[in-house]
This record gives C-alpha cells, sequence and structure tokens, in this order.
C-alpha cells in the first residue's frame, strides 16, 4: 500500500465516522504533515494550518476529506472500491 492508498482510507473511514455519526459530511477532514517549505502540486486542494512545529517547521494541515479523496482518485494516484450497504 502506497502514502495515497492509506491517505485513500484515512478518508474514507472519517466520511463514514461522520455518516454514522449524523455529523456534516462536508465537515470530515484528515490531518496531514508537511515538512517547511512544501508546495502543494497542482489543483491540490486547500487546507488549513493547525499546527507549525518551531523547532523542525513541520506544519500539520487539515484537509477536507472529501476533497483529498476526490484529488487522488481523479489524477490515478489511487483507486476505490464501493460496497453499497444498509446503514444500521
Amino acid at each position: 500500500m502506497n502514502n495515497a492508498d492509506e491517505l485513500a482510507v484515512r478518508c474514507v473511514e472519517n466520511i463514514n465516522f461522520s455518516t454514522a455519526h449524523n455529523w456534516p459530511v462536508e465537515q470530515a477532514a484528515v490531518l496531514i504533515t508537511t515538512p517547511k517549505g512544501w508546495k502543494a502540486p497542482p489543483k491540490f486542494p486547500r487546507s488549513e494550518i493547525v499546527n507549525v512545529n518551531p523547532n523542525t517547521g513541520t506544519r500539520v494541515r487539515r484537509i477536507s476529506a472529501m476533497r483529498l479523496l476526490a484529488y487522488l482518485v481523479g489524477n490515478n494516484l489511487t483507486t476505490i472500491k464501493i460496497e453499497m450497504r444498509a446503514l444500521k
């Protein structure tokens, strides 16, 4: 499993968690850590910086799970298999 696949799994988990708890799916998000000076690739979803480590300069970013998943699938970085199940 590569990094894109792991990110996709985290996105789906957060979306499913929000759905199961009747929370707005649009607010489901994932946190990623980026190094100092990291530049997002073209069309990468916008993120919000949550924390900056003053010693290393790394940044923790909050990204919408839906937008990140759409970016990963849309750029052929990962694929998803959809299983339809009834919610309990």
